[in-house]
């Protein structure tokens, strides 16, 4: 946009004449970077309901599941049935009902319908 300066005014082509103390430059919230990188790592993201469910997650080799805050185990967590390192857990999308089963049987009914 060409603005020129005549007199105590500020000119623009495509608006006329304005008083330039009319005017304030409008500032960006965020830089280009900030919501580079907020896109990129997902920082900025909702946050969990503090009082939802916690999540479940299947070891997606034997079935078993770990009931418990999954992402603060640290990642040397291997699965206790499989010895599968903590990258071969999915989100467990099957339903349960009461207490998490990881017998033999729960687990092979669980690694065939693959719910993850």
């Amino acid at each position: 946009m060409q603005t020129s300066m005549r007199g105590s005014g500020l000119r623009s082509h495509f608006m006329g004449a304005q008083r330039a103390s009319l005017v304030r430059p409008v500032a960006a919230s965020r830089t280009r970077q900030q919501v580079a990188t907020q896109a990129l790592f997902g920082f900025g993201a909702k946050k969990e309901d503090a009082g939802a469910a916690p999540k479940l997650y299947i070891c997606i080799q034997c079935g078993w599941i770990y009931d418990g805050d999954f992402p603060k185990a640290p990642g040397s967590f291997k699965c206790p049935a499989c010895q599968a390192p903590k990258s071969r857990f999915k989100i467990y999308k099957g339903k349960l009902s009461g207490k998490v089963s990881n017998t033999g049987a729960a687990m092979k009914q669980r690694f065939q319908a693959k719910q993850w």
